[in-house]
């Protein structure tokens, strides 16, 4: 059995619309093994069928590869709540185009030319070996690879080929760049898209900063959000997005939160999101009482993304109890207002991005015993 853990993020960051990224400490893992049939486990009903993200990601990750489409069995232990901005949907995308690599069982030649590639329809084969650990000889056309071990998957996820194939994977099911690169890289990435490729760049994020998580009782569909926007923005606005973004990405580089305190104005989505998400007022105000550097939307919303400074670098934040009366005092600030339930949830920053590995029944007991 293997399982794939993919980091939470909070994308835009304010500015950064489309663009801008940070992964986080809360995850989806996905738990994978052969079958005698294609099977979801650990979601709702609805979506435990054909049309499931990560059923499509590994089927179309599959395709991506040129290999066949193995009948698997897959549990999804959701730690990201949907629906919220928190990179949930980005998560599973990624999860499945991770497994359809992994259970390849090769490393893939020249990335590049799997830009715009759809290698056409797979099939469901029973000829995959999630034991062995390397999977099936397949016919590679445009990613031929050499055998590869996969004695350490997370090594392997992170060379830079296979990066980037789960990225172009990813963004062709969910769509979205600033989402799927800080789940796969980790830390802060900043991503561009060009007429023909996906440029990255990442960087680790400062992890003495306290990330506050505001999240609410309601959701915000992403194309909802998204209808939101004008389809036209004034010179001046786009000028004050540029700018304020390019000093979103060097306070992140610099580990400058008084920079990142003013850098943090949007004009591009924020206004008009603004409106979408109940209470986001009484959230600001609360958050700003108690000494927040930036507080921004967490990708469409309706999650409130708020940043604070702590005293210790490295410190283990969550454990705290400084944290712990910092986010007891902030959900009682908040309710005394609010017209929805809002829960604080201290997070660090993710510098590792995806990760995977493989489990053995024992193990996974002794693992599910411990949870």
């Amino acid at each position: 059995m293997i399982e794939i853990e993919v980091p939470a993020t909070c994308a835009n960051l304010g500015p950064g619309f489309d663009c801008l990224g940070i992964a986080l400490s809360l995850s989806n893992i996905v738990r994978l093994e052969r079958a005698e049939r294609t099977q979801i486990k650990g979601c709702p009903v609805e979506w435990a069928n054909e049309d499931n993200l990560f059923l499509r990601s590994f089927r179309h990750s599959c395709m991506l590869l040129q290999t066949s489409v193995p009948k698997i069995s897959a549990e999804i232990i959701t730690g990201i709540p949907p629906a919220r901005g928190l990179g949930s949907s980005a998560s599973l995308a990624v999860a499945g185009a991770a497994a359809a690599l992994l259970l390849s069982g090769k490393t893939i030649k020249s990335l590049r030319d799997l830009a715009g590639t759809v290698a056409g329809t797979g099939t469901e084969v029973d000829d995959v070996d999630l034991t062995g650990g390397t999977g099936t000889e397949a016919n590679l056309t445009d990613c031929t690879g050499t055998e590869v071990d996969l004695t350490n998957l997370t090594s392997f996820l992170h060379e830079e080929a296979n990066q980037y194939f789960l990225l172009r994977a990813a963004i062709d099911i969910e769509g979205h760049a600033d989402n799927a690169a800080p789940a796969i890289y980790g830390g802060f990435t900043a991503a561009a898209l060009t007429e023909k490729d996906i440029v990255i760049s990442q960087n680790p994020a400062p992890e003495h900063w306290q990330f506050m998580a505001f999240i609410p009782d309601f959701i915000l569909e992403t194309s909802v959000a998204r209808n939101a926007l004008p389809d036209s923005y004034s010179r001046q606005d786009v000028v004050h997005g540029i700018s304020h973004a390019a000093l979103v990405a060097l306070a992140f580089l610099k580990a400058d939160l008084n920079l990142l305190s003013c850098a943090c104005s949007d004009r591009i989505h924020e206004p008009y999101r603004r409106p979408l998400i109940p209470d986001f007022d009484i959230v600001k105000t609360a958050c700003l009482e108690q000494g927040a550097k930036m507080i921004c939307i967490s990708g469409s919303g309706p999650t409130i993304m708020a940043i604070f400074e702590t005293s210790v670098p490295k410190a283990p934040i969550i454990a705290s109890s400084t944290t712990k009366s910092l986010n007891e005092v902030l959900e009682k600030r908040i309710a005394e207002n609010a017209t929805h339930n809002w829960i604080a949830l201290p997070l660090n920053v993710d510098n590792l991005g995806i990760r995977a590995r493989k489990i053995f029944t024992n193990n996974l007991r002794r693992h599910s015993q411990n949870e």
